[in-house]
């Protein structure tokens, strides 16, 4: 069956255009700061331009753009794995290559996620695309893309979770293609459900397994390319260095979901469904299903029970508070490009970081900004937000 992916739009999207990887965008160690799994037996030091070692051996940067022959415009990014060239320069492993991951810029709740790359080949290489939790938490985790390199016809997906007993369980399938997918590009997709993760090779499903319980977190894209380790074993004689592994584009899709403005149901209710003046204004809704608008002024909203819609639109500035957003129960802000600053969601995101309480905070283009009392960066997604 072939992925349709009518009533999703695209949410995160990099075809890797410019000269060099967009470090904005993209992290290039685990969000603890690792740059290899010791617990995997990797034999790989992920560097970066930070690095000593890339600093005084420019030459093994492991990341390089190039234009792509097939779209103009566009570029293919290349992650290259090598010897390195001291390794009192990379914690002692004899290797350097290359990690990104969208930890802190872009995450998300469901939806599809596509790479197109081309794999390398060879004994030891281990090149994935996986998913893994924003609030840093593991397991969960999805599996779009595992290759081992000395067998490149097949490769494996999956997912990895707890059972109800807190027990650490996985399901890791093989697809065993017919074909050498280190000869060319192929597309690498899964389609996250509430009910079900279903695995695509170039849009024809090949894979699906029901979602397991507890996987319902937003989650951030990593791809990197490991070398060495306890499942791929370590590179022989017959493996070629430089190793790369060519990425044409990584993408994310969400559902296309508009809120419906809806009036308040509590006719007792005297404030919800209101906007405010150009002062600072206080907005309570009790009834369910409320729209709230601050306008001008540093106001305070509360949509009470049930989904609601907090307003921002070309009017509206100042340092506003939410009281009671809900993330997981289908509260929604609703903004525009021009407030926002941002055309779409992976941008937006880049312009929220928790503040000293820990509370997440969206800089607003106008000088304003959006708290949300209570509420931590890691826990809002695409699905909290529409930009019109």
């Amino acid at each position: 069956m072939s992925i349709d992916l009518e009533g999703y739009s695209l949410s995160f999207s990099d075809e890797f255009t410019g000269s060099y990887l967009n470090t904005s965008v993209w992290g290039t160690k685990y969000w603890w700061g690792g740059r290899t799994l010791a617990s995997n037996g990797e034999l790989q030091y992920f560097a970066d331009r930070s690095t000593q070692v890339i600093q005084q051996n420019p030459d093994v940067d492991p990341f390089s753009i190039s234009s792509d022959p097939k779209q103009a415009g566009d570029g293919i990014l290349t992650i290259t794995a090598s010897p390195s060239p001291d390794t009192r320069l990379t914690d002692g492993l004899p290797y350097v290559s290359g990690l990104i991951n969208t930890y802190g810029t872009f995450s998300q709740t469901y939806g599809y996620f596509e790479i197109s790359a081309q794999v390398p080949s060879g004994q030891g290489l281990w090149p994935a695309f996986w998913l893994l939790p924003q609030s840093g938490n593991w397991p969960p985790e999805i599996d779009v893309l595992e290759l081992l390199g000395h067998a490149p016809s097949t490769y494996y997906v999956g997912s990895h979770w707890k059972d109800a007993a807190g027990k650490h369980t996985f399901d890791t399938q093989d697809v065993a293609t017919g074909i050498d997918l280190s000869q060319g590009f192929h597309s690498y997709g899964t389609l996250w459900t509430a009910d079900a993760i279903t695995f695509y090779l170039d849009g024809t499903e090949v894979y699906s397994m029901r979602t397991p319980p507890g996987m319902n977190e937003p989650m951030y894209l990593l791809a990197g390319l490991a070398v060495g380790g306890n499942w791929p074993g370590a590179p022989d004689e017959t493996t070629q260095f430089p190793a790369e592994f060519q990425i044409d584009y990584i993408r994310a899709y969400a559902r296309s979901i508009k809120p419906t403005i809806s009036g308040n149901e509590d006719p007792n209710s005297l404030v919800g469904d209101k906007v405010s003046t150009a002062l600072n204004d206080i907005i309570f809704a009790y009834g369910g299903r409320d729209t709230l608008e601050g306008l001008k002024g540093n106001d305070t909203l509360s949509g009470g029970k049930d989904a609601d819609i907090f307003v921002y639109q070309a009017t509206s500035t100042g340092n506003d508070v939410i009281l009671d957003f809900d993330a997981a129960g289908g509260d929604v802000v609703r903004i525009t490009k021009a407030i926002a600053g941002q055309k779409n969601f992976s941008g937006l995101y880049r312009m929220i970081k928790d503040n000293a309480e820990g509370e997440a905070v969206l800089k607003l283009a106008d000088g304003g900004s959006i708290t949300f009392d209570g509420v931590r960066k890691a826990q809002l997604s695409f699905d909290d937000f529409f930009i019109a």
